[in-house]
């Protein structure tokens, strides 16, 4: 059996180099003064608009930077599923939540339409707080 050693040189040296002709035109790239480093103009680019399309992809497709929306959330008690809705919001990187109540419950559901309204005209969180709490107490 002719298995080679690690320090059997001989063994990997025993080849015949492959033409690949796309080494000619990166060969002659450089050499005609068209880019330096390997870059292209920015006329020659085909990833003109890249930037512009990533701020509004972003943007369109990023809800998890809100800083503040309902959500409806489950407790478990006894086996059971109890649904309810709550307003959270973001203080730094704290998530508060206020409790709105039952998703069953017509009040709820009153709240929930309220703060989404309010979400919706700008208004800052604390703002929709003191409205939530108004309307608890």
């Amino acid at each position: 059996m002719n298995q080679p050693t690690l320090f059997d040189l001989e063994a990997f040296t025993k080849f015949s180099p492959v033409y690949d002709p796309s080494w000619d035109k990166i060969e002659t790239a450089p050499q005609q003064g068209d880019s330096v480093g390997g870059q292209i103009r920015e006329s020659e680019s085909p990833y003109k608009s890249v930037g512009e399309q990533v701020a509004s992809d972003t943007q369109k497709s990023a809800p998890q930077h809100d800083t503040h929306w309902v959500e409806k959330y489950w407790v478990e008690r006894s086996g059971n599923k109890y649904w309810y809705f709550r307003y959270c919001w973001m203080t730094g990187r704290k998530i508060n939540r206020l409790y709105l109540g039952s998703v069953n419950s017509i009040i709820a559901k009153r709240k929930k339409a309220d703060v989404e309204i309010a979400i919706a005209d700008g208004r800052l969180p604390i703002e929709i707080e003191n409205l939530i709490r108004g309307l608890t107490e």
